[in-house]
């Protein structure tokens, strides 16, 4: 062993075996071999060095390589696998060389030219998750590549590495050329996802491009969800053209919904139809038809990508926690929980869905979802019960739920969504603003990013842009909940839109108070004094509508906003 000195360092570490070693050398030892020192020579080294990499070690079939980055480790490896496809073709199977690529980053020593430690030994663990002719890594290098190397992963969950105390949650990347022939191997903690290729309906084979790409585009943009599991987009697309039973090849996939979808060009004017199916039931979740004018055909092909990924956003949630209430097995999930939580919320049940987001924590204390819904819960709570003797303490409490989420994962859009409204109903815009425009940022078509952006950005002051945003959201999706609504609204009244933030607030079915205070705002400063007054005498027992008013002025960030607003409550009779 060397005896240089011990370093410790953060590396992107890259472990890779051959498939079927042991048989290739039992078929041919010596031109097994030489092919594979050939390999090495001709493919490997060339493409490490040419993402800045370092061969540590060959270990008889296997290699382990150091990368500085978690990018050039990744994309070296893209590289590499597609290279090895490229050598191997016109090659008999018996003489093909395939690899299997694991992925980790993390802490590693170094002592003389070799490496040890976790970093290494997750990577040579996740090297025998991955599929013949794909790439398996850890959840640390998919945070670090998203966004910055083009790839589809597959969330494999939270897997149980031999010898690895902690589960590591790793992705899988399949190219093409790789086997699969493996069961996509679903982690049933999230919702998993299929997306069969959408079919081209026009007579012209020419506009299969475009098919193709809303296929694409949509898978990309799902991908951003963290609680939601896409199966690998190479084992649906080999089923293009075909006529297949969906339910029955998502149950196959161990996937829980299937989207399918056709595209039509017809003149000037192209038809876009989508279906969400349940593959236990094989009923539709959704279903939904668009039908667009043929300007700019990207434009076209965006804005229908936008409309049918913000449906699925929003309705998935509620169709996946319907069916994990027939899941027995399910139970006792933190995701579960987490699902029951906003199934409860959404029904206005705010007392019983702080106790599932509870549970959720009890079962896991580092679930970001859940932490961040605690805080956006015990923010919302100071505007549903407002009370001098309470308001700090649930606003401590929200806070520290949202800085325990961000700690907890500051890559998933719905926990930086839920922190950005806690923070903003806490009267901190600057961190709402921030944490609001990052969720943007990783998902932009998603509605509750969107709605969120919309409102929270119309508190910062910027009113049309603002309200554009919640329009926005809102067109995406139909069947509004009331915090929708009430969130359009309120943007309309900041932009002083009277009559149209009326008319959202006054859509509203058995509000509670405090929304049904925003209508009578709306009504004061329209003139219609008496009808706000009405409304105002009707303050629930223990509810105080002074604190309610001046939490709500607190959120605006200009003074010309918290002077309107506690004028509204002023003329309906609120002493402030």
């Amino acid at each position: 062993m060397s005896n240089g000195a011990v370093q410790r360092r953060l590396a992107a570490i890259v472990v890779a075996d051959v498939v079927g070693f042991s048989r290739m050398m039992e078929s041919d030892e010596v031109g097994t071999l030489q092919a594979l020192k050939h390999r090495r020579k001709s493919v490997l080294e060339p493409v490490v060095r040419s993402h800045s990499g370092r061969v540590v070690k060959l270990m008889g079939d296997g290699v382990l390589i150091e990368f500085a980055s978690a990018v050039n480790a990744v994309a070296g490896s893209l590289e590499l696998q597609q290279k090895m496809t490229e050598a191997n073709a016109g090659l008999q199977e018996i003489h093909q060389i395939v690899l299997r690529i694991g992925i980790n980053l993390g802490d590693v020593i170094g002592e003389g030219s070799d490496i040890y430690g976790d970093g290494v030994n997750i990577a040579a663990r996740l090297e025998s998750q991955a599929r013949p002719g794909g790439i398996c890594m850890s959840e640390k290098v998919y945070n670090e590549v998203r966004g910055k190397v083009a790839v589809t992963a597959e969330d494999l969950g939270h897997l149980q590495l031999k010898n690895i105390d902690a589960p590591i949650r790793a992705y899988s990347v399949a190219l093409a050329g790789a086997s699969h022939e493996v069961t996509p191997r679903i982690n049933k903690e999230v919702t998993s996802i299929a997306i069969m290729p959408f079919a081209n309906m026009s007579r012209n084979p020419d506009q299969d491009y475009l098919a193709d790409g809303i296929t694409e585009d949509i898978i990309t943009e799902l991908s951003r969800f963290k609680d939601l599991a896409v199966v690998a987009r190479n084992t649906a697309s080999t089923y293009k053209g075909s006529s297949v039973d969906v339910a029955e090849m998502g149950r196959k996939w161990g996937a829980d919904f299937v989207v399918e979808g056709s595209i039509r060009l017809a003149g000037p004017r192209i038809r876009a139809t989508v279906q969400l199916v349940d593959t236990q039931t094989g009923a539709h979740v959704f279903a939904e038809k668009f039908d667009r004018e043929m300007t700019d055909i990207f434009a076209v092909q965006d804005e229908i990508v936008e409309c049918i990924t913000g449906r699925l956003f929003f309705s998935l949630r509620d169709a996946a926690g319907a069916k994990r209430e027939k899941s027995p097995t399910t139970s006792v999930s933190a995701y579960t929980s987490w699902l029951k939580s906003h199934a409860a919320w959404r029904n206005g049940d705010e007392r019983l869905a702080r106790e599932h987001m509870h549970e959720a924590i009890q079962i896991d204390p580092h679930y970001a979802p859940a932490l961040a819904a605690l805080a956006l819960l015990y923010a919302y709570w100071r505007f549903s019960e407002p009370s001098l003797g309470t308001d700090a303490q649930r606003d401590r409490q929200a806070q520290q739920f949202a800085r325990q989420a961000i700690a907890a994962d500051k890559n998933n859009p719905y926990v930086l969504t839920s922190v950005a409204a806690c923070f903003a109903m806490s009267a901190q815009i600057g961190e709402a603003m921030r944490y609001s425009e990052m969720a943007m940022t990783m998902s932009p078509r998603d509605v509750n990013v969107l709605l969120a952006r919309g409102w929270i950005v119309s508190f910062a002051g910027r009113h049309q842009e603002g309200l554009e945003l919640a329009k926005r959201a809102c067109k995406l999706e139909p069947l509004l909940p009331p915090a929708f609504v009430s969130s359009l609204g309120d943007c309309y009244y900041l932009a002083r839109e009277l009559d149209a933030a009326l008319a959202a607030y006054r859509t509203l079915i058995d509000a509670p108070y405090f929304f049904k205070l925003n209508e009578a705002c709306c009504l004061a400063q329209l003139g219609r004094i008496d009808e706000a007054r009405h409304i105002g005498q009707e303050a629930p027992e223990g509810f105080d509508t002074i604190v309610h008013a001046r939490i709500c002025a607190t959120m605006c960030a200009l003074d010309e906003d918290k002077a309107f607003v506690l004028e509204g409550y002023r003329l309906v009779g609120v002493p402030v």
